[in-house]
């Protein structure tokens, strides 16, 4: 049995968590992100349910997809749930946008799919706009 928290990340390599349909929807939406973002620092997508990743790319071993999902994967589920009780007011997540020091992470849930796709990117190598209009663009095919 193999642990992804336990194993050495692939650096500037897709890495595909499941050989299932799945994994390669996964991964033919990373591939498509990095030939619009090359200089992004981290992209993957998630099973919300269990926090799986699912394809992830890292450009820096201290981005680990797989202890970045977990937290995300919470958060989301503690937001929809906030949402399906009416605590915050609105319609239907669909983009989270945090920003850091130098960074921009954007998670992009695809309900339909019970995924979320999670990418950060530094903001000196490309804008908020930028970075939303190419995610929306190529998750667009999953949902």
């Amino acid at each position: 049995m193999q642990f992804p928290f336990l194993s050495r990340i692939s650096l500037r390599k897709i890495t595909v968590g499941t050989k299932d349909e799945a994994g390669q929807a996964a991964r033919t939406v990373l591939e498509q992100l990095l030939t619009e973002l090359p200089e992004m620092l981290l992209a993957c997508l998630v099973e919300v349910s269990s926090g799986r990743v699912l394809a992830s790319y890292t450009t820096a071993s201290a981005l680990n997809p797989n202890q970045i999902s977990l937290r995300y994967a919470k958060l989301l589920r503690q937001t929809d749930s906030a949402l399906a009780a009416r605590q915050i007011p609105g319609g239907p997540l669909t983009e989270m946008t945090l920003l850091l020091e130098d960074q921009l992470h954007l998670i992009r849930p695809l309900p339909t799919r019970g995924w979320y796709c999670f990418l950060a990117v530094r903001f000196a190598d490309t804008n908020l706009g930028m970075a939303s209009e190419i995610l929306r663009r190529q998750t667009a095919q999953l949902q």
